[in-house]
């Protein structure tokens, strides 16, 4: 795996002609191998930029550019070896196994039906082991918990070998241990990352960059110091955001009042 420069030029999406956009004009870059948060309440356009990075829904306007290339202008199996997505929702098993799911990650890097054999087989084995999945490669899907099942899309995923990964709030049904594996996992992983996170704390943690938007609009991009302000936060999410001070380590964090 690659990681890869990844420009937003102005993109922006609307349900029909006639609507207002759900994402007015957004333009950010996310350089080689970091790490973008999406952040922002509920509503405030997360969810749609995602599906256009991932190629679930065109931009009305502007271009997604990896290493200068639009993706929307690619076939889509060139596109899903440049670009991987774990979402929140979790598609139907139809009966497959943890590996079998595990490794229909390998399907862009295939030809017509053909197979890559031992290369896919050893891709696949290192993605279950990287993510602690070995030992329930034979389970069929629905047997697991929310949080197995986040553990192997995050595998399916690695498998397609992308350049830019997208993930919607991966922490979500993991217990605090598998949230803290995914969370050094992704710092580990040489892609460059965009994830949408609800835990500011843990997004001002684990980014290099912030992109926080309210109501479709962008109300700031920079760093996580410059754009968690007090004041941005406490704007954006209707609360009384105060920064405090953790003993003895003088983390900050954020902490929310109504």
């Amino acid at each position: 795996m690659r990681a890869a420069r990844l420009v937003a030029d102005a993109i922006s999406w609307t349900p029909r002609r006639s609507a207002a956009p759900l994402l007015h004009p957004t333009s950010f870059a996310v350089e080689t191998g970091q790490i973008l948060g999406v952040v922002g309440p509920n509503g405030a356009g997360k969810s749609t930029l995602l599906r256009m990075l991932y190629r679930f829904q065109a931009p009305v306007t502007g271009q997604i550019l990896i290493d200068g290339q639009d993706v929307w202008a690619m076939p889509p199996r060139a596109a899903a070896r440049k670009v991987a997505a774990v979402l929140q929702e979790q598609p139907s098993s139809f009966g497959l196994s943890v590996v079998e799911v595990v490794a229909l990650g390998r399907t862009p890097h295939g030809s017509g039906y053909s197979r890559g054999g031992a290369k896919d087989a050893h891709i696949v084995d290192a993605a279950l082991s990287q993510l602690d999945l070995l030992h329930l490669a034979g389970r069929d899907m629905v047997s697991l918990s929310g949080g197995e099942r986040q553990r192997v899309m995050v595998a399916r995923a690695l498998v397609q070998e992308p350049q830019v990964l997208v993930l919607d709030e991966p922490t979500n049904h993991l217990d605090i241990r598998h949230q803290l594996e995914i969370l050094r996992l992704i710092k580990d992983l040489d892609l460059t990352i965009i994830v949408s996170l609800h835990d500011l704390n843990i997004a001002a943690s684990l980014c290099d960059s912030i992109l926080l938007l309210e109501q479709g609009h962008t109300l700031a991009f920079g760093p996580p110091h410059e754009v968690l302000t007090e004041a941005r936060v406490s704007h954006a999410f209707g609360v009384q955001a105060r920064h405090e001070t953790l003993s003895p380590s003088n983390a900050k964090h954020f902490s929310y009042h109504l």
